[in-house]
């Protein structure tokens, strides 16, 4: 994925596409004539203006509906915000799609508190639902729009959840079929419109830098100086001045993935700014210019995660209908399903899968069709069967974990797509676990090739392995409150990072110290296997320095004292090195080795098993957990034996046999079938 994004941004002339945008945004603007559309779905000649609306059922399997809304005499003479919203559903084809708007956003609080009037009937919509058409109705006297939560039928009944799972598996479709996307980001405020302000002028700024010509070291300059000045943390923009916009809970939503990367013309809307998605994108890049900035401000590589998934796999839609094959890019099934596990949000959690659904269609593969009559632990293993029929290894396991979905009835090898990291908390542990790619190694299991077979009816999966170990030691997990960071969409920095490792890792060193009484072994121990976790090995001088600056945070965690009245630093370090962050005073050394080990070490833990091995695993290993290796699997697996069986609990990293040293040392002879439910 990340050498798509790479290719991504070398491949896209941000000028050329910016001003395509543009001109394509301009020319879509509502209809105010009428032309030949279907006929309504129903038009009662007499009905109570107060009786509910019900759905007529859809005539084929190719039809959908498209909301017709049109403005009464007199509407014009009303507030904007207090004008009816009043029309017709009319059923339209796939085959023969008439022009129409596609509307993108979020419900929001789910609970109708308002109403469009269909035919004179009266259908219950969200507030959220009812800003997003009176923002597409300004200036039109009609408008022809697809939005989900109208157009299809919303209740529960057996009949009306068939319909909706019909009505999922088309939405590529109809969006695609749209003439442009509408994105309703909110009515917006002061925050949101400095930052619209800002994503327009370094889209501008970035134009003019990359088109040749007398000016183009002028914008450059003029984009420099806007960087410094919107990534810069002040008190009144304490999460710099993007973080108006990318609050906003569109961002969040999983659904967005598909009605983005599918629509023709995209073009948001925020308060009083309408913006083309490209203006957006390029805005919150602070690499494609690039800002020389880049990286040193923390800012500088954070907003653009929020669009990057969706920008790396529209190109990869555009490559396929190009006739490209997607084999030659490292890019899987997984690559679509699980991003969007881990960092997005839906209402429903089915809708993990089949949000998606159509973009999977579009990129050649298969999933199940969606049915929301099934049981939400049936769609995941589903989802996750087709996964494995796509993909050589077992290189999912290395995202799964023990989670809430255990509870259920969803299999333990199986992703929890449900969740999302900004919400990961104390009370609310991870669903899944990321593990940076480049950690796992073929050789723990000798490049061999995974050997497995699914058991009791597709509900277990029977995996060949080798039993390494039994655990006899864990440490606390850090428990990183995700909601107090950027991450977590915090607009300030609070040292939550700091604070939950300086509750854990005390405890690690434990572990690591065991009976042994050398403290400085034990942290240059501790060093080592943390450091082996989370990047490439380090020398034997980069690692003593790594195991002092770890030495303050050890110290710190196992005598209780407040970090509140004490530096973080190694001695050897000068006061003149010191940050303030959060209510924490800190050196940079030490700073610098809490954000090293934050990204693969956070919601982790060290342990330790009866032969003395150490390592690193999920949040929730305990004493008497398995440590095994399977074949073809580039990580240790964690095992809990229940009943004849046995759970999966996640990867681990173990120090000493990474690189095959338990593999090779023993034989076939050792061989068992790990049957995982």
């Amino acid at each position: 994925m990340k050498r798509l994004i790479r290719s991504v941004r070398h491949r896209i002339n941000a000028g050329t596409a910016l001003q395509e945008t543009d001109q394509a945004a301009a020319t879509l603007t509502p209809s105010h004539g009428d032309p030949p559309y279907p006929a309504a779905v129903s038009s009662p000649s007499s009905v109570r203006h107060d009786a509910p609306f019900r759905y007529t059922p859809l005539t084929s399997a190719l039809s959908f509906r498209i909301l017709h809304l049109r403005q009464a005499p007199g509407d014009s003479d009303m507030e904007h915000d207090e004008r009816p919203l009043r029309g017709s559903l009319v059923e339209a084809s796939l085959e023969a799609p008439p022009e129409y708007f596609a509307l993108s956003y979020t419900w929001g609080d789910p609970a109708p508190c308002e109403a469009v009037e269909l035919d004179g009937r009266r259908l219950g919509i969200t507030a959220n639902c009812a800003s997003a058409l009176r923002c597409m109705m300004r200036g039109a006297t009609q408008m022809y729009i697809w939005v989900d939560s109208i157009c299809i039928n919303q209740a529960e009944t057996p009949e009306a959840l068939q319909e909706r799972s019909g009505q999922v598996a088309m939405m590529d479709q109809i969006y695609r079929n749209a003439v442009q996307v509408n994105v309703h980001l909110g009515a917006g405020d002061a925050a949101s419109d400095v930052a619209c302000e800002a994503l327009k002028s370094l889209s501008q700024y970035c134009l003019g830098a990359v088109t040749p010509g007398p000016e183009q070291e002028a914008f450059r300059r003029k984009y420099e100086n806007l960087a410094d000045d919107i990534l810069a943390i002040t008190p009144d923009f304490p999460g710099g001045k993007l973080y108006g916009v990318f609050r906003l809970p569109w961002f969040r939503r999983t659904w967005v993935v598909q009605e983005v990367v599918l629509g023709r013309v995209v073009v948001l809307y925020c308060g009083k700014h309408l913006m083309p998605l490209k203006t957006v994108t390029i805005g919150a890049d602070f690499k494609r210019l690039p800002y020389t900035k880049y990286g040193s401000n923390v800012l500088s590589t954070h907003w653009q995660t929020y669009l990057n998934y969706h920008e790396g796999i529209q190109e990869f839609v555009r490559r396929k209908e190009r006739g490209e094959s997607l084999c030659n890019l490292d890019f899987t099934l997984s690559t679509v399903l699980l991003g969007p596990a881990l960092s997005l949000d839906a209402t429903r959690p089915e809708d993990k899968i089949y949000g998606l659904y159509g973009v999977c269609k579009r990129l050649g593969f298969e999933l199940p069709a969606p049915d929301y009559s099934k049981p939400l632990a049936v769609v995941y293993t589903e989802a996750t069967r087709a996964i494995l029929s796509y993909e050589a290894g077992l290189d999912i396991l290395s995202g799964v974990c023990e989670s809430s979905g255990w509870e259920c009835g969803i299999p333990s090898w199986v992703p929890n797509f449900s969740g999302c990291i900004r919400r990961w908390s104390p009370s609310n542990p991870p669903h899944l676990i990321v593990y940076d790619s480049s950690r796992k190694n073929p050789k723990i299991s000798g490049h061999t090739h995974c050997q497995y077979d699914f058991m009791l009816q597709g509900q277990a999966l029977g995996v060949r392995g080798r039993r390494l170990d039994v655990l006899c030691a864990a440490g606390q997990p850090w428990k990183l409150d995700v909601s107090k960071t950027r991450l977590g969409d915090s607009a300030e920095q609070t040292a939550e990072d700091i604070l939950s490792l300086l509750d854990c890792i005390g405890s690690w060193f434990d572990v690591v110290q065991g009976d042994r009484p050398q403290g400085r072994l034990a942290v240059q121990l501790l060093a080592q296997v943390l450091i082996q976790n989370s990047s490439q090995p380090l020398s034997a001088e980069r690692l003593e320095a790594f195991a002092r600056y770890l030495s303050p945070l050890v110290s710190c965690s196992r005598s209780g004292g407040d970090p509140h009245h004490m530096a973080l630093a190694d001695p050897q370090e000068s006061p003149l090195d010191y940050y303030l962050v959060g209510p924490y005073v800190i050196s940079k050394g030490v700073y610098n080795v809490v954000e090293s080990l934050l990204a693969n070490n956070s919601w982790k833990t060290v342990f330790r098993t009866v032969a003395g091995y150490l390592g690193v695993g999920t949040h929730s290993v305990q004493d008497g957990d398995i440590i095994a290796v399977f074949y073809g699997f580039p990580m240790a697996a964690v095992l809990r034996p229940w009943d004849d069986w046995f759970r999966y609990v996640g990867p681990a990293y173990v120090d000493g046999i990474m690189n095959g040293e338990f593999w090779d040392a023993s034989s076939a002879e050792d061989d068992e079938t790990f049957v995982l439910v």
